[in-house]
C-alpha cells in the first residue's frame, strides 16, 4: 500500500526540477544535471513533511507489502477458506472533526489488509471491478474533483451528523468500501456487489428525503444526485455485465428509480427501453452551418466515424457512396448510405439523434434485403451481405455506448439546471431577508406602523349581507348609519326584484327557443319518415315492373301468333297493301289481300 503524506501548515509543496536549470518559479537550479531526475526535497525554509507508513501484522502465508500488492494473500485466503475479519486502522483520526478524503480512503483500505491485485480477478470479480471504476469516472463524484462524496462514510467527512445519520440509516456503504470488499474476496456473487453500489445511493435518498421535502438546499442537491445515479449504475451495471445475467421470470422488472435490481435479461432489456426513449426523443442543439458543433451534434457525429474505423474500411466500402445497382430502387423505396447521413448532419437538417440512428440502421438493413435474394449464386452479394451484419452488429454497440453517454448528459443537465435554479431562489431570498433586516434595523418605527395597518386591514368585518360601501376618509355631510342602512336594504331589494324579472325574461326565451327547435326537429323526423315511405313505395313499383316484364319474356314462344290469331276476343284488324309499294313482277298478276 502507499505511503500517505501528511504536511503540517506551514509546509510548502516540494519544487520540481526542469531541463532548462530552473524550477517552477523561474529561480535557477544548483548542482542540477539537465535531463536528470532526481528525489524530491524540500527547500532550506520549508520544514519537513511527515510520511506516515502504514504496516500490516504478519499473517500467515503472507509477505512484505511492495507497490500497494500484499503477496501471498489471496494463496493464504484460499487455502484456509475463511473470510479476512477487518482490522482497525492504524491511523490516528479524531472522530470529532472531518478528515481529509485521501485519510479517509487510506484508513478503509487499511481495514481490509489482505487485498488483491486488481490483475489478479477473475470472471465476474475484474468485470465487477471494471464497472465500478467506470461508475467512478462519473462527473459528480469523479475523485479529482467530485461534485458529490459518497467515496467514504458520511460519518467521516460530516461528523456533526453522525447521530442523526446513524438513527436513519442502518447499513452504511460507500464506493471504498464496496470496493475494498470486492477485492477481499468477501463478495460471493456479482450480484451482492451490485446490491451494494446500490445500497450507497438509496442511503443517500432516504437520509436527505426529509430536507428535500423542506427545501433545505444541500439535502435537495444529494436527493436529486442520488436519483439520477441510482439509475445510471443500474444501466451501466446491466451492460457492463451482461454476460452474468439470468433470464428468470420470477423476478421484478424494474424502471426508472428502483432501490435495487436483479441481474436479468429482462431489466436489460426495460433499461435500453427506457435509455432510447431519453436519447432518440431528445431533440439536437443546432448551430448554424459551419460552426462548430453542439455537444448533441458533437455525439451524432461521434456515432458516425464509429463506422469508418480503418480495420472496418472493407466492409464499410458498400455503404459509403450513394452508388447502387440499376435494379436497386426496384426493391428499395429509400436508398441511403453514410455520406447521404452525414451531409444532412452538416446541413442540419437532423432534429432527433432518434432521426440519425434509424438512418444508419436503414442502411445496412436495404444492403441486406437486396442482397439476400442473390447472394446464393452471387460472390459479391455474398460478400456485401457478410459486410452489412458485420457493420450492423458494430452500429449497435457504438448505438450502447452511446445511449449511456448521453442518457447520463442529459440527466445530469437536468438536474444541473433544477440545483441551479434552486441556489438562485435560495440566494435571491437571502437577499431579501437581508435588505429586509437592514430597513427594519434602520427604521424600526415604520415597521411597526405597517404591520398595524396590515392586521387591521384584514379583518375587516360584515354585519350585512349585502355589498356595503366602505370609507376610509370621514365625511362631515355623511348621513346617519340608520340612513345608510335603510338606503342600502333599499337598493338591495331592488337589485332582487330587477333580478327576478330577468329571470322570468330568460325563462321565456328558453322556452321560445326550445319550442322552435322542437318543432324543427319534428319537422325534420316527419320528412325523414315520408321520404322513407316514398323509396319504399318506389321499390315496389319497381319490383312489380320486373315482375311483369319476366312473365311476358317467358311466354312468348314460337306458337304465340297461333294462338293470339284463335282467340275468340281478338279484334279485328283490316291490312291493306298499296299498289305503289308492292314490287312489280312481270309473270304474276296484281292481288290485293283483303283481310285476314
Amino acid at each position: 500500500m502507499r505511503s500517505l503524506e501528511r504536511g503540517g501548515s506551514s509546509a510548502k509543496h516540494p519544487v520540481l526540477p526542469t531541463a532548462t536549470g530552473r524550477d517552477s518559479t523561474g529561480s535557477k537550479t544548483i548542482g542540477k544535471s539537465i535531463g536528470k531526475k532526481r528525489p524530491l526535497s524540500p527547500s532550506q525554509d520549508d520544514k519537513p513533511t511527515k510520511r506516515v507508513s502504514i504496516k500490516v501484522p504478519s499473517r500467515a502465508g503472507s509477505k512484505s507489502i511492495t507497490g500497494g500488492k500484499i503477496a501471498g494473500g489471496k494463496k493464504a485466503a484460499r487455502q484456509s477458506g475463511k473470510k479476512v475479519p477487518a482490522t482497525t486502522s492504524k491511523l490516528k483520526i479524531d472522530l470529532n472533526a472531518p478528515v481529509p478524503m485521501h485519510v479517509a480512503i487510506a484508513s478503509i483500505k487499511e481495514s481490509y489488509p489482505v487485498r488483491r491485485h486488481f490483475k489478479d480477478l477473475e470472471g465476474w470479480e475484474s468485470d465487477c471491478l471494471k464497472f465500478l471504476k467506470q461508475l467512478q469516472k462519473h462527473p459528480w463524484i469523479s475523485a479529482e474533483r467530485p461534485k458529490y462524496i459518497f467515496h467514504v462514510p458520511v460519518e467521516m467527512i460530516f461528523p456533526e451528523i453522525r447521530e442523526a445519520y446513524n438513527a436513519k440509516i442502518k447499513h452504511p456503504m460507500d464506493l471504498t468500501t464496496a470496493e475494498a470488499k470486492l477485492l477481499s474476496g468477501i463478495y460471493q456473487h456479482a450480484e451482492e456487489f451490485v446490491s451494494d453500489i446500490a445500497l450507497i445511493f438509496s442511503n443517500a435518498l432516504t437520509f436527505n428525503k426529509d430536507g428535500y421535502e423542506v427545501g433545505e438546499p444541500m439535502s435537495c442537491a444529494y436527493y436529486d444526485a442520488s436519483t439520477h445515479l441510482l439509475k445510471y449504475s443500474r444501466w451501466l451495471s446491466l451492460e457492463i455485465l451482461a454476460s452474468y445475467l439470468s433470464d428468470t421470470a420470477n423476478c421484478a422488472v424494474v424502471d426508472g428509480c428502483a432501490r435495487e435490481w436483479s441481474l436479468t435479461d429482462q431489466n436489460r432489456s426495460k433499461a435500453r427501453a427506457e435509455m432510447e426513449d431519453i436519447v432518440f426523443n431528445e431533440f439536437i442543439d443546432k448551430t448554424e452551418v459551419g460552426d462548430k458543433y453542439s455537444w448533441s451534434e458533437f455525439e451524432c457525429e461521434k456515432l458516425l466515424k464509429s463506422l469508418r474505423h480503418t480495420s472496418d474500411i472493407k466492409h464499410m466500402n458498400f455503404f459509403i457512396e450513394m452508388v447502387f445497382p440499376n435494379d436497386y430502387t426496384a426493391y428499395i423505396s429509400k436508398p441511403i448510405a453514410w455520406i447521404y447521413c452525414q451531409d444532412k448532419l452538416r446541413e442540419r437538417r437532423y432534429n432527433k439523434i432518434g432521426e440519425l440512428v434509424a438512418d444508419l440502421r436503414l442502411i445496412f438493413s436495404n444492403a441486406l434485403k437486396y442482397n439476400d435474394r442473390v447472394r446464393s449464386y452471387s460472390e459479391i452479394s455474398q460478400t456485401a451481405y457478410d459486410s452489412a451484419i458485420h457493420m450492423s452488429q458494430k452500429l449497435e454497440l457504438a448505438i450502447d455506448k452511446m445511449l449511456l453517454t448521453v442518457s447520463d448528459k442529459i440527466g445530469r443537465e437536468k438536474i444541473d439546471m433544477i440545483t441551479l435554479h434552486r441556489e438562485m431562489e435560495a440566494k435571491e431570498r437571502a437577499e431579501e431577508e437581508k435588505m429586509k433586516a437592514e430597513w427594519e434595523r434602520d427604521n424600526p418605527s415604520a415597521a411597526v406602523e405597517v404591520t398595524k395597518i396590515r392586521i387591521k386591514r384584514t379583518h375587516r368585518k360584515r354585519s350585512t349581507d349585502f355589498e356595503f360601501p366602505f370609507y376610509d376618509e370621514e365625511d362631515d355631510n355623511a348621513e346617519s348609519q340608520d340612513d345608510s342602512l335603510r338606503n342600502a336594504k333599499a337598493i338591495y331589494e331592488k337589485q332582487q326584484q330587477d333580478r327576478a324579472k330577468m329571470k322570468e325574461v330568460s325563462m321565456s326565451i328558453a322556452m321560445h327557443v326550445f319550442e322552435t327547435h322542437k318543432q324543427r326537429a319534428d319537422a325534420k323526423a316527419w320528412a325523414c319518415r315520408m321520404a322513407y315511405k316514398f323509396h319504399e313505395f318506389q321499390q315496389k313499383q319497381n319490383a312489380k315492373k320486373e315482375t311483369s316484364k319476366e312473365e311476358l319474356t317467358a311466354t312468348v314462344k314460337g306458337g304465340f301468333v297461333s294462338t293470339a290469331l284463335s282467340a275468340s276476343d281478338r279484334k279485328q284488324v283490316k291490312i291493306s297493301i298499296l299498289q305503289s309499294m308492292v314490287p312489280k313482277k312481270k309473270s304474276k298478276k296484281k292481288s290485293r289481300l283483303t283481310s285476314l
